[in-house]
């Protein structure tokens, strides 16, 4: 999905700040400059929060890349109840004034979800699945997307690793569910940025060498 912005401002937020700068100059007119003030204070707030600059993506192929601007508040081994699954689970708690639109963590296939997770349990969810065959969970656990998905993608379509696939609107914590295997590369307090940061890699094992080779496959090594 690519989302496209003038002077860095995404097309939801042009419709606000147009709403809000009528207001501010029929105030303006009509009761003086004073009163008009606090939509000023509006237009600036709402310019911060609909901005979103470009990132410069990490080429590392298996890296799974920071989806918000934000901070890594949680990350230990879990139960994934969406895909019933042990896993290693990253929180992020976003940024007011952050990026405001929400990047694929990495490149894949969107897939359905279903199950009584999805139906019962708090947040909104997505499901990628890597052309390696991982599968990472996004789940929006705290604020709102106003009903959408966090990959806004249609269930087959390919998102790119680090590349737009929604907005976070209102969303105030992002959860990874990566597989138990990862190699997570973030501590706890770490400051992340939207498309730039890797919060962890996904390992692999190697091919088997050929026989009569020094017996060094099967060593777990994550690609670069």
């Amino acid at each position: 999905m690519r989302r496209k912005t003038l002077f860095h401002i995404v097309p939801e937020g042009w419709a606000v700040l147009i709403g809000l700068t009528v207001a501010f100059f029929i105030v303006n007119a009509a009761v003086g400059l004073w009163w008009a003030i606090p939509l000023l204070v509006l237009i600036v707030a709402a310019i911060l929060y609909f901005r979103d600059s470009p990132r410069n993506v990490p080429a590392e192929p298996l890296a799974v890349i920071a989806p918000v601007d934000g901070t890594v508040v949680h990350r230990r081994e879990c139960y994934d109840p969406f895909l019933d699954r042990e896993a290693i689970k990253v929180s992020l708690r976003v940024d007011v004034l952050g990026a405001y639109l929400l990047r694929s963590p990495v490149e894949g296939t969107v897939l359905e979800l279903t199950g009584e997770a999805v139906d019962k349990l708090d947040g909104v969810a997505s499901r990628i699945r890597t052309d390696e065959g991982d599968d990472l969970v996004m789940v929006i656990r705290e604020g709102s997307l106003f009903g959408a998905r966090p990959c806004r993608s249609s269930f087959g379509e390919r998102v790119g690793q680090g590349r737009c696939c929604g907005q976070r609107r209102l969303a105030r914590r992002v959860e990874l569910y990566l597989p138990v295997n990862s190699r997570v590369e973030v501590e706890l307090g770490t400051h992340v940025k939207a498309g730039a940061c890797v919060l962890a890699k996904l390992v692999h094992k190697q091919s088997a060498a050929p026989r009569g080779d020094s017996g060094d496959a099967g060593h777990l090594a994550a690609s670069a």
